[in-house]
């Protein structure tokens, strides 16, 4: 599970699990009631111990299965705040088991220490349960750690597309997302839908989706052919009805959340979208500036500021766009979890915009023994790169021999792919992106990252030798062959100007 996550939720007030009897103060024996509400005021207080020695006391006595479970949904708290997380998950079980309606508190006491414990279909079958006990409570659940949970499944595609399939239908919408994040949830519950010959089931689904990225992702991809009218209708000319939609969409939400800057994002991702690029970085002025605002953020609204850098380097203002990444590389690594992120899409960026000797000084930077292999492909990739396009031309060829040679199911192949073009390996580059694909799971992404909208040269957009690299790969005959097998050009009629 997520190697940072702080388990929060744990550390909730147990006001709702407090007996209503409290100490009639008469000098008479304290009930069972009074001592279960003691224990849970001994938890609040952060007095986990005291409470279970109390709650010890209180098992020994309990005879029926339901008493023994609301003793026991008190001990998984205090446990819990002992970070006793594997009693705690047994104490949570037994609880929930032996509870006819079990509360939101006891419900997700059961999921987070799941997941905490690393059992992700066990996590993945407790959300299934909320869902279907109230599908409210999701959004009281922390979207970092459903994340998680899906990620985790990604080896078990059938469990995966269940619950995606359970929090699509349930309308899970966090509190913590812009209105086009959750379109991502739902292309994947459309895809799987696809797969299982199941598409007509999916207009619904398609009719919910906000971000005019995911409408053109279906427009161009053959799985989804039955659905191309729709979502040509729902683009309209040049893309301008969708993007007015989705401007209005988050306009709206961050109108009932003025203060939210997940809301204020989205309002620039859409503008992002609709290529009004610098009303979109207006939107984000002052946002992450400094170091006590951006250790103001949580985890979530720190990766505005890569939005920010964006808008900043698309509009030509390189240096604030580095500074605002290395800002949030900076902070300190317990507050921060994507420091090193931060660091990688830094020299990215700076190798993109032709600064390769800033490129590869921040690659030396990097501690890479603490990143993952997606990372390390990410940052030998930018490396190839950089030292082939400063001309070093044996070194570069050396860093891409430390790539895998070929396409993997789970590495980094879109990194592998680009490195490759870039030492002038381009049999091996096409070969890779054929493979993409052919692979369901990364067709959507090579289909869209070869559409004509955005491979089309800009002169001032920063990444214009990798779009070149990528005009070239798709001229070829066995691309083009590959591309046109799965996809197609979104029509220009309904292709959004960039």
């Amino acid at each position: 599970m997520m190697r940072f996550f702080k388990p929060v939720f744990l550390l909730a007030p147990l006001a709702a699990m407090l007996i209503a009897a409290a100490p009639t103060g008469s000098g008479a024996p304290p009930t069972r009631e009074d001592r279960l509400a003691q224990a849970a005021a001994l938890v609040d207080a952060g007095k986990a111990a005291d409470a279970l020695t109390l709650l010890d006391g209180l098992i020994a006595e309990s005879d029926l299965p339901a008493d023994k479970g609301q003793v026991e949904g008190l001990r998984s708290f205090a446990l819990a705040r002992l970070s006793k997380f594997a009693e705690a998950r047994t104490a949570i079980e037994f609880a929930v088991d032996a509870t006819m309606n079990p509360s939101l508190l006891l419900l997700r006491q059961l999921f987070v220490l799941r997941a905490l414990n690393g059992d992700v279909p066990g996590a993945g079958q407790t959300l299934q349960l909320i869902a279907t006990s109230n599908p409210a409570w999701l959004g009281e659940l922390p979207n970092e750690l459903i994340n998680d949970v899906l990620r985790g499944l990604a080896g078990e595609e059938e469990r995966r597309f269940d619950l995606a399939l359970t929090l699509v239908t349930a309308q899970y919408a966090p509190a913590d997302q812009t209105v086009g994040d959750g379109d991502e949830l739902k292309l994947s519950v459309i895809a799987g839908l696809a797969r299982r010959n199941r598409l007509d089931e999916a207009r619904p689904i398609a009719d919910l989706l906000l971000n005019p990225v995911s409408l053109v992702r279906l427009g161009v991809d053959r799985r989804f052919q039955p659905l191309w009218a729709d979502m040509e209708k729902r683009l309209g000319p040049g893309a301008d009805t969708a993007d007015a939609a989705f401007i209005a969409a988050a306009e709206a939400r961050l109108a009932t959340s003025p203060k939210s800057l997940v809301a204020l994002s989205g309002v620039a991702e859409a503008l992002n979208i609709a290529s009004k690029e610098p009303e979109a970085l207006a939107r984000l002025q002052g946002v992450g500036e400094g170091a006590d605002a951006l250790a103001a953020m949580s985890n979530r609204e720190i990766w505005i500021t890569n939005l920010k850098a964006r808008l900043q380097a698309d509009g030509g203002q390189v240096d604030k766009a580095l500074a605002t990444l290395d800002a949030v590389a900076a902070l300190p690594a317990d507050a921060n979890p994507n420091g090193l992120a931060f660091r990688i899409i830094a020299a990215d960026l700076a190798e993109e915009t032709g600064r390769h000797a800033d490129a590869l000084k921040r690659i030396e930077a990097v501690q890479s023994p603490d990143l993952n292999d997606w990372g390390k492909g990410a940052l030998m990739a930018i490396k190839a790169c950089a030292l082939a396009r400063s001309g070093q031309s044996a070194d570069a060829a050396k860093a891409a021999a430390a790539l895998p040679s070929g396409w993997t199911k789970d590495g980094n192949n879109r990194a592998v792919q680009a490195a490759l073009s870039c030492v002038g390996r381009t049999d091996a580059a096409a070969a890779l992106l054929i493979k993409r694909l052919e692979d369901e799971d990364s067709r959507d992404d090579a289909l869209f990252d070869l559409q004509p909208f955005l491979l089309a040269d800009r002169p001032n957009a920063p990444d214009r030798m990798t779009k070149a690299d990528l005009r070239a790969l798709k001229a070829r005959p066995d691309v083009k062959a590959a591309f046109l097998k799965y996809g197609r050009d979104l029509p220009a009629a309904v292709s959004p100007p960039r």
